[in-house]
């Protein structure tokens, strides 16, 4: 007897195809995010009265960690609030594997572990506010949302 070719592959398409009918109805795998950048902690009310001056700015602060295995060039990166407050990282600025460097709103001289948002303002809200990294070409790497209440966030 001959069998076709016909015949043995529809046995095992209808199988695939019940295979795949359950398998429909479930939300698909999503692969893991691979982020090289972590936002660890916000500083976002500082203890006291805020004041209106460079040091008051400067108790503010984020913290964001590379958690790669390689140094980072952050040349381009950014890390935004809810609002219109964007800080750019520095042309060629590089954080070692595992390192983390802090971001304060204020003004001052960056360092390899410190750089300074710039601002005469704070940044982070006291009634809430969300953190948000992004790689140079602007792909959404992390956010960090804090309630109204307390005064450092660690996400």
């Amino acid at each position: 007897m001959r069998v076709s070719l016909r015949t043995r592959i529809t046995p095992a398409l209808a199988a695939l195809a019940l295979l795949a009918v359950p398998l429909a109805g479930m939300p698909a795998a999503q692969a893991a995010v691979v982020k090289p950048l972590d936002i660890v902690k916000i500083h976002y009310d500082p203890p006291g009265t805020d004041k209106a001056n460079n040091a008051g700015y400067n108790q503010e602060y984020i913290q964001v960690k590379n958690v790669g295995k390689t140094t980072l060039n952050l040349t381009g990166y950014k890390v935004r609030d809810d609002g219109p407050q964007v800080f750019t990282f520095p042309k060629n600025y590089k954080l070692a594997a595992g390192k983390t460097v802090t971001i304060r709103s204020g003004k001052g001289t960056n360092s390899a572990t410190t750089l300074y948002w710039g601002k005469a303002s704070y940044i982070w809200n006291n009634t809430g506010d969300t953190a948000r990294t992004f790689n140079a070409a602007g792909k959404l790497l992390e956010s960090c949302k804090y309630p109204r209440g307390g005064s450092t966030k660690t996400c």
